[in-house]
């Protein structure tokens, strides 16, 4: 692969025109993690109503939960790779369109089974969305500048959770739970329609190689074994996984947590769905746009990156192991508002991390292994949670031991970020001798 320079500024300052290309192909990304984010949401706020019609227990649900997770990673692995020789133009769109139409057998379910097979195909979609955005994403923006396009995207899914999640609560109350599925789908089928008009790759991305074309000779490539198996690797996975697996409660079991432990309606549920994520959104900006200026100003990536990254994990970790502690509403909202806020920050720290390790030819796979293997936690996390709740005495005990545990895995995880990773040490150099011809 050749990076595709034909769009690339000319001088220090972008161009006007450079600038609203790239700004708006990161808008139409950001949408994109709203519908993905709709529709992981989707389950938890449908919860009881479905449950309830379909008579699932709390682990049976749980195990739905991580349906989505079962054919994930693998296709965000495959899909990514394939992405090296397909424009993530194209392929994005392609897994739009199965957005929209993987919500069809839940819309006609009559049976679980009918729910697990729309769960699995659409996360086998989801799968490699997240990947192939950042490689979209990072194609328009230098090192130095991806902080605060990352955080924009990943905001996204804070955006949907406060501004559209209770929204979508309000026509699962009116119209049924299946009325849920049928809005995500519809919004799936129009983001694909304005990805289609204004997809493309930028100029500090890598055009994709034809089979029958030959490789460049000057072009480096890192050895997946040094890609992958180098301590920045392995401090970003740990502490992404950890996320992943917070997260993946946090989509299936919050609505139910604020129902059914703190004694909030349906429709509050919903509303409340959004709260955890409003700090977070200020939190992704305010460090995205604070590793940038620390990058341009010098700083080190280990510095700007890690080390801060590290502090964010590990405090957002320590403030939900505190939730046991809380027995009244309030209180305990505040502290899911601060913990789960600060940790989404890990995205705008270890994804442009793990970017660096490898040329623009090999971003696309990297990012792909990286999400792959990092969601798998969203396949236990849920079951676990659903095990805790069947065997607490309260719901309250069952969700408030989940959180701790989750609590604790994110410090350490936050430790273990600040320790490894260090991307001037771990990153891609040309003159290594290790390092072959793309």
């Amino acid at each position: 692969m050749a990076v595709n320079e034909s769009l690339a500024p000319t001088d220090a300052a972008p161009s006007s025109r450079y600038k609203v290309h790239a700004w708006g192909v990161t808008a139409v990304l950001v949408l994109s993690a709203v519908v993905v984010f709709l529709d992981k949401a989707l389950l938890g706020l449908v919860a009881k109503p479905m449950s309830a019609e379909l008579g699932m227990s709390a682990a049976g649900f749980g195990t739905l939960g991580s349906a989505s997770y079962v054919l994930f990673g693998v296709t965000c692995i495959a899909v990514s790779f394939a992405a090296q020789r397909v424009s993530p133009r194209w392929v994005l769109l392609v897994c739009g369109l199965l957005w929209a139409v993987g919500q069809v057998p839940a819309v006609l379910a009559a049976t679980g089974g009918m729910l697990y097979a729309s769960r699995i195909l659409v996360g086998a979609a989801e799968g490699p969305a997240n990947p192939l955005s950042m490689t979209v994403l990072y194609s328009w923006f230098p090192n130095e500048r991806r902080g605060l396009p990352q955080a924009l995207y990943t905001a996204g899914a804070s955006v949907a959770k406060i501004a559209l999640a209770p929204v979508l609560t309000l026509i699962i109350i009116g119209f049924g739970w299946r009325a849920g599925f049928v809005t995500v789908g519809a919004l799936a089928l129009g983001w694909s329609l304005l990805w289609l008009a204004v997809g493309r790759q930028g100029p500090y991305g890598a055009a994709p190689v034809r089979r029958d074309q030959a490789p460049s000779g000057h072009t480096a490539r890192v050895p997946w074994r040094r890609a992958l198996l180098n301590r920045t690797f392995i401090g970003c996975f740990i502490a992404y996984f950890a996320q992943n697996a917070l997260a993946a409660i946090i989509f299936t079991w919050l609505p139910s947590y604020f129902e059914n432990a703190l004694g909030f309606s349906a429709q509050a549920s919903g509303s409340l769905f959004g709260l955890p994520s409003a700090l977070g959104i200020v939190a992704l900006v305010a460090t995205g746009a604070a590793t940038d200026r620390l990058l341009r100003a010098g700083v080190t990536s280990r510095r700007a990156r890690g080390l801060l990254g590290g502090a964010c994990l590990t405090v957002s970790g320590l403030l939900l192991t505190c939730l046991p502690l809380i027995d009244t509403p309030l209180p305990a909202i505040v502290l899911l508002m601060l913990g789960y806020g600060i940790s989404v920050t890990v995205n705008t720290f270890a994804n442009p991390a793990v970017a660096e390790l490898v040329p623009p030819a090999q971003r696309a796979g990297i990012l792909g292994v990286f999400s792959g293997l990092s969601v798998t936690a969203g396949v236990a996390s849920p079951v676990i949670t659903g095990w805790l709740l069947d065997r607490a005495d309260t719901p309250a005990a069952g969700y408030t031991t989940a959180f701790l545990l989750s609590g604790t895995v994110l410090a350490v995880a936050g430790v273990l970020f600040a320790l490894l990773v260090h991307p001037e040490r771990d990153r891609h150099d040309p003159t290594r001798s290790d390092h072959v011809p793309a």
